[in-house]
């Protein structure tokens, strides 16, 4: 059984779940977070570079059949050459969203992307400082804002939060922040004027 912490309904229309963090029950956690509205969050990952086993394609394809796909995100987390391995399987599902990493994201994929019917993403972690207006390799949808390093469980680094500030300021881009957020970290984050807080382990339970 695939319960939310109750502390979701304090934040409407902001959280999406990462169903990583289900590791015996993606497609239910899935479900369950379909049911109550939250976006639904997934991380496929490069198990051949060195990355954890992330969310696998046949479970992807699960979820795909069971909640709404332009509900679903998928987040790529690996090379480029990855990407360009997994990303043709990825936008016959057509997910709602499609977040690449900043060495991976260039106008091709985000046309593929955009031709698949979803919004193309790009996933920030030390590629940019915020010191000075960002240069996106391609001109990305939104920009994704990892607060810990794509492909760990590391704590929360707070100080990521004024890269979303940065975000926000300089670019009219949606901003979406992900990686350790929990019950007490969601607040500051909504307060940063982020779009969506993605959020694993401390929403399903």
């Amino acid at each position: 059984m695939i319960a939310l912490a109750p502390w979701h309904h304090d934040f409407p229309g902001l959280l999406a779940g990462s169903v990583y963090s289900a590791t015996d029950s993606r497609v239910a956690a899935a479900l369950t977070l379909a049911d109550t509205g939250l976006d639904v969050h997934v991380d496929v990952m490069a198990v051949s570079e060195g990355l954890p086993a992330g969310v696998s394609l046949a479970e992807l394809q699960m979820i795909s059949t069971s909640v709404d796909r332009q509900k679903i995100g998928v987040h790529l987390i690996g090379s480029a050459d990855f990407v360009d391995a997994v990303l043709p399987k990825i936008l016959a599902l057509h997910p709602g969203a499609v977040f690449l990493p900043w060495q991976a994201f260039t106008s091709e994929r985000a046309h593929a992307i955009r031709a698949a019917g979803g919004s193309a993403w790009i996933a920030v972690w030390r590629e940019w400082d915020g010191l000075a207006d960002p240069q996106w390799p391609a001109e990305p949808d939104g920009v994704l804002v990892m607060l810990i390093e794509p492909g760990t469980k590391d704590r929360c680094g707070l100080e990521r939060l004024s890269l979303v500030t940065a975000c926000t300021t300089r670019s009219e881009l949606p901003v979406a922040v992900d990686g350790g957020v929990t019950e007490e970290i969601a607040p500051l984050c909504a307060a940063a004027g982020v779009q969506q807080i993605v959020v694993g382990r401390a929403l399903l339970t």
